[in-house]
């Protein structure tokens, strides 16, 4: 079988349907294809051949068992059931193909069903609730055979987006963690995301996703077990409360969170929410059960920080989501040279009250990436720092702690690999070409220097990919942060944003959508998968997602970036330029406003806002002035802007290949020879 017709098959009984359409939609958001019947006119020729047909050239065969198909002895789904038992007896005894799902308490004891139903794995999505580890086992396993991943036209609605969960979802507002998304997006991601990771995803760079598959979950096993993912232990950390008469002191409070969901996420069987998730609740007064529902948890860990001097006043609560019963509390005060074990037994205590366990007693140095108090301290300080809104001053308070952290600890390998991002980032930004050329030798030895830590490869494939235009050397290195993490979700983003730059735009979008699949709850993810949907010119496609992203966070400057470059690529020029008006970062504004401008025929406002953006400097803001000129339809200033970010290495200058702003270009003999100057394919 080269190429199925469908991934996954999905069979059920029409009573089934709701619980189905969201399994389906699940999947689907994950970049899996998949057909299910809807028109419930089952029967006849022409159906029977197109059933057959179906299940004689797909992938993956999904029976959805229920207290439904136990009460009916005749149906349609059980002809189905009977057409996949019959596919399997071509196969061989180890291939995966059959992997029933229930949706309900029915048991695999006494459900009737085919008894080769039995000698697989099944899994329990109670409702059809489908969690981010389903869609990832399933996308691995035809990853495995080869199968067909995406639709042929990878759509993805509002309601197919991410996993359903039990209460109406609500996206966090969070930033992409890797660097802009090109001047495409209205330079969509310029300067929401100018650092990698650095503006809110360090952590998630750092420190595990939600709980990976297992390979037991993966495989099929000769012993029936019934794997419940919906129901499995879970636990949201919230922020932590800085309580301190020092405002400043939020760093240590949001940086305890941050070591709190590293720490917790490796515990085996423990599924904790990522960090973008965990933090659009800061600052809200929600209710926790909602809250816990919105995460589909179980449990919430939430806390307060004081801290006076060297002292140092943790308190922190463990509470059951559903019936709002404080399974465990502690408060810890202690010297601040305490703060590691005071985050080991916080987190030993909640794995305690939940009945899991530890999988092992790991050193301190490798949870927490130091064993230095005031190095830890130095580093929760840079990272803050790097997460406010980007400018050459903040760089360098980040840069000047990220300093003293590593001059604490030399093989302090996160705080170090922070800092190669954030000495990049400020030399793009200023246009510091030694500067860079230093970062860049940084992030080179990184690797060397720490061979079994992630994220020094994961900031080496950026800094390869945004500046060195080293393809290769970017993607192995994406490879092997993956394979020292699993299921960092950022991961996909990059291989998403990477793709994209290649010009594979249909192939970028399964990535992206992975990556909502892991963290259904992000921003940046949601953006990301937008900025693909533009590049395949799916702009109805990219209006849905605008939309959900609507719903995340209508206040958010992501939103107002990508509704302005949807509707001005839609011609909608008007609405564009309203949009422009809610950028707060200057240069994206002017950008913004230039192109709105003369779209509808208001050159001199246009050129006034050019002017304008010129002043602001060119350091950083070269690819910029050049994607203004092509929108204009000037090409020689646009191909002389372009070649000076080119040779000043600028970071959004390798991103213009899926910048539709730009196709006015494509067929001048120097858009060719642009591209081959980043190695680009042509």
């Amino acid at each position: 079988m080269t190429e199925p017709l469908t991934a996954v098959f999905l069979s059920y009984a029409s009573q089934d349907s709701g619980a189905a359409h969201r399994l389906a939609a699940a999947l689907r958001a994950g970049g899996v294809d998949v057909w299910l019947d809807t028109t419930e006119l089952r029967g006849g020729d022409d159906w029977d051949k197109k059933i057959k047909q179906q299940i004689r050239e797909c992938a993956l065969f999904v029976p959805v068992i229920s207290a439904t198909t136990q009460a009916r002895d005749e149906g349609y789904f059980r002809l189905e059931w009977k057409l996949g038992v019959e596919r399997t007896r071509l196969m061989a005894g180890r291939a995966t193909f059959l992997l029933p799902v229930v949706i309900d308490e029915t048991t695999d004891r006494d459900a009737e069903v085919p008894e080769e139903f039995r000698n697989v794995q099944w899994t329990r999505l109670l409702n059809g609730e489908t969690p981010p580890e389903f869609v990832v086992r399933i996308s691995g396993l035809l990853e495995a055979k080869g199968a067909r991943l995406v639709a042929k036209r990878p759509i993805v609605t509002p309601a197919m987006m991410y996993a359903p969960l039990p209460a109406p979802i609500v996206l966090a507002a969070s930033v992409a963690k890797r660097a802009p998304e090109g001047r495409m997006v209205i330079v969509a991601t310029a300067t929401i995301a100018v650092l990698v990771i650095v503006y809110g995803g360090w952590q998630q760079f750092k420190s595990r996703q939600p709980t990976p598959v297992s390979s037991e979950m993966v495989a099929s096993t000769s012993t029936p077990t019934t794997t419940s993912i919906a129901t499995a232990q879970s636990v949201a950390v919230m922020p932590f409360v800085n309580e301190s008469s020092d405002k400043e002191q939020e760093y240590f409070a949001d940086g305890l969170t941050d070591t709190m969901i590293n720490l917790l996420s490796k515990v085996q069987d423990l599924r904790v929410p990522a960090r973008s998730s965990s933090f659009f609740f800061k600052g809200k007064t929600e209710d926790l059960s909602a809250i816990a529902a919105k995460l589909h948890v179980t449990h919430v860990l939430e806390g307060t920080v004081r801290k006076a001097g060297n002292r140092l006043r943790v308190s922190a609560e463990l509470i059951r989501a559903d019936t709002g019963f404080h399974a465990w509390s502690e408060t810890y005060d202690r010297n601040e040279k305490d703060i590691f074990k005071v985050q080991d037994e916080i987190s030993a205590a909640v794995v305690a009250a939940l009945k899991l366990r530890l999988v092992a007693a790991s050193a301190t140095a490798l949870v927490h990436g130091t064993t230095n108090p005031e190095a830890y301290n130095q580093y929760l300080i840079g990272m803050h720092a790097s997460q406010e809104i980007p400018s050459p001053d903040t760089y360098r308070h980040a840069a000047q702690a990220l300093r003293k952290s590593t001059t604490l600890d030399p093989a302090y390998a996160d705080a170090k690999a922070l800092l190669v991002l954030v000495e990049a980032y400020l030399a793009d930004f200023t246009g510091d070409a030694a500067g860079l050329k230093r970062a860049t030798g940084a992030a080179e030895r990184l690797p060397l220097e720490h061979p079994d830590h992630g994220p020094s490869y994961r900031v080496r494939a950026d800094v390869r990919s945004t500046w060195l235009w080293d393809w290769r050397g970017a993607q192995a290195d994406y490879e092997k942060a993956l394979a020292l993490d699993p299921a960092d979700s950022a991961a996909y983003y990059d291989e998403s944003l990477q793709l994209d730059i290649l010009g594979q735009f249909r192939e970028a979008v399964v990535p992206a959508q992975k990556a909502l699949a892991f963290d259904g709850l992000n921003l940046a993810y949601a953006q990301r998968l937008a900025t693909s949907q533009i590049a395949l010119r799916d702009y109805a496609a990219a209006e849905e997602t605008v939309n959900r992203m609507a719903e995340i966070d209508p206040r958010s400057e992501q939103l107002a970036q990508m509704r302005a470059i949807v509707r001005l690529l839609q011609g909608r020029y008007a609405e564009s330029l309203t949009e422009c008006s809610n950028l707060h970062d200057e240069r994206i504004r002017l950008v913004c406003s230039a192109d709105a401008q003369h779209a509808l025929g208001r050159r001199s406002e246009a050129d006034r806002s050019l002017a304008d953006l010129l002043k602001t400097g060119t350091g950083g803001n070269l690819t910029y002035l050049g994607s203004v000129y092509a929108w204009f339809g000037e090409a020689d200033p646009a191909f002389a802007w372009f070649d000076k970010a080119v040779v000043a290495r600028e970071s959004l200058v390798s991103e213009i290949r899926y910048d539709r702003t730009l196709d006015k270009l494509h067929n001048d003999p120097r858009w060719k020879a642009l591209l081959k100057k980043m190695n680009l394919p042509i």
